[in-house]
C-alpha cells in the first residue's frame, strides 16, 4: 500500500484529536480566549503540526460546522413520518447537537450574525454548509406539492428559522432547554399546515413578490 494511503488514517485521527481539543477549550474558555497554542499543549502537538492540519482557529470552528451538518444529513435520512414529524426530527436534532457546545457559541454570537465575519451562518466561506443545510429542508418539502421556487423560499425561511432557534436555544436556562424546543413544536405546528397555501393563486402571488423583494436587495436563495 502506498505510504500516502497509509498516512492518511493517522492524519485524519491527529486532526479529530485536535478538533475535539479545541472544542473543548473553545467550551471552557471562549474561542476568541484560546490560542492555537493552548490547542497544540492539549493535544501534545507542536505548533507547527497544529497549523499544519488547521491553519487557524476558524479553520477548526469550520470543521465543527462541517462535521455537525455531516450528522444532520444521516439524521435527514432516517428520519420517518410526515412532513411535520421529520422537520421537527430535524429541528431537534439540531438543538442537541450544539448542546454541548452552547458556551462555545455563546462566546461567537456577534461572529455569528456578521455576514462579513467568516464564520458566520451568513458569511461566502460558509456558503457550503449553509446549502447542504437548506439542502436538506428542500428535500423534505419534495413530498409536498409546492412549485419549485415556492419549496426553495420555504426551505430558506426554515433555515433562517432554524438559525433563529439556535440563538435563543444557546442562552436557553429553562430546565434541559424545554422553552427553546416548546418554541420550535409551536412554531412548527403553525408553519406545516400553511405550507401548501403556497400552491394557491393568492400564494404564488405572495411567493413571487417576496422573491421579487430578495432580488431587489441582493440576496440569492439557495436551490437545487
Amino acid at each position: 500500500m502506498p505510504a500516502r494511503k497509509l498516512a492518511e488514517p493517522k492524519r485524519d485521527a491527529t486532526r479529530r484529536k485536535l478538533l475535539a481539543r479545541a472544542l473543548k477549550l473553545f467550551q471552557q474558555r471562549g474561542v476568541e480566549a484560546t490560542t492555537m497554542r493552548d490547542i497544540a499543549k492539549a493535544a501534545g502537538l507542536s505548533l507547527g503540526a497544529t497549523y499544519y492540519h488547521f491553519p487557524s482557529k476558524d479553520a477548526l470552528v469550520f470543521a465543527f460546522y462541517e462535521d455537525t451538518q455531516t450528522e444532520l444529513e444521516l439524521v435527514a435520512l432516517t428520519a420517518r413520518g410526515d412532513l411535520r414529524e421529520r422537520l421537527g426530527a430535524l429541528f431537534h436534532a439540531k438543538l442537541r447537537q450544539v448542546r454541548p457546545y452552547r458556551k462555545m457559541l455563546a462566546s461567537i454570537v456577534p461572529r455569528l450574525i456578521d455576514p462579513g465575519d467568516p464564520v458566520s451562518a451568513f458569511s461566502a466561506p460558509s456558503h457550503e454548509v449553509r446549502a447542504r443545510s437548506i439542502q436538506i429542508f428542500e428535500r423534505a418539502l419534495e413530498t409536498t406539492k409546492l412549485p419549485r421556487d415556492a419549496r426553495a423560499l420555504a426551505a430558506n425561511a426554515l433555515w433562517l428559522g432554524l438559525c433563529a432557534a439556535l440563538l435563543l436555544y444557546i442562552h436557553d436556562a429553562s430546565p434541559d432547554e424545554a422553552r427553546t424546543h416548546g418554541l420550535v413544536d409551536d412554531a412548527l405546528d403553525m408553519i406545516v399546515p400553511v405550507l401548501p397555501l403556497l400552491a394557491t393563486p393568492p400564494g404564488r402571488m405572495l411567493c413571487d413578490r417576496a422573491l421579487a423583494a430578495l432580488s431587489r436587495a441582493g440576496i440569492e436563495l439557495h436551490t437545487v
